[in-house]
């Protein structure tokens, strides 16, 4: 009698409503939880121009009008030996102008020994992806480093990617090394 009455139950009150409603929550946690682990899978990657030499040097580049990658306002940071950054400095040397004949910026900027210059950032970047490869050449149309009135290279957006090398996951830079005579 009492399963009669229990079957009745169910019957007039039917779990049927609330069981649709705890899988539209459990769709809804399931959802946000791989939300999560598929953002979780992104990082940013700074690009760096490294001082590895024991005299100061001066680095001009142009970055490209669409400016996706490489910042107007660059940064100054010291680095170890490891190349992991210390410390971010002011930059007051930084001398930003703009092309007469576009829309690019022409930064120039003295780096100290072991200082280097951050010039942007990007999600996920890899010098291995050739899609990547390309948003560098066309944010970073020329670079030139000199040291004590000599230069020391000048590349345009065709080579630019050949100086660059993957320090980290988070970190891609060109390091700056002695000129060889």
């Amino acid at each position: 009698m009492e399963l009669y009455k229990f079957i009745g139950f169910i019957a007039n009150f039917s779990i049927y409503p609330y069981i649709l409603i705890w899988l539209k929550e459990m769709k809804k946690k399931i959802g946000l939880l791989s939300l999560l682990i598929l953002t979780s899978c992104s990082y940013n990657t700074d690009f760096y121009i490294f001082n590895t030499t024991e005299n100061p040097i001066f680095v001009t580049y142009e970055c490209g009008p669409n400016g996706e990658v490489f910042v107007p306002i660059p940064r100054i940071v010291e680095f170890d030996s490891d190349f992991e950054i210390l410390e971010i400095k002011k930059a007051y040397e930084i001398g930003i102008e703009s092309k007469s004949d576009s829309e690019n910026k022409i930064i120039t900027c003295e780096l100290k020994s072991r200082q280097a210059l951050w010039i942007g950032n990007d999600i996920n970047f890899s010098l291995n992806d050739p899609n990547d490869v390309l948003i560098l050449k066309e944010n970073l149309n020329e670079l030139k480093v000199e040291q004590n009135g000599e230069k020391l290279f000048r590349v345009d957006d065709r080579y630019v990617v050949d100086f660059f090398e993957t320090i980290d996951r988070h970190t891609v830079g060109i390091k700056v090394k002695k000129a060889s005579r």
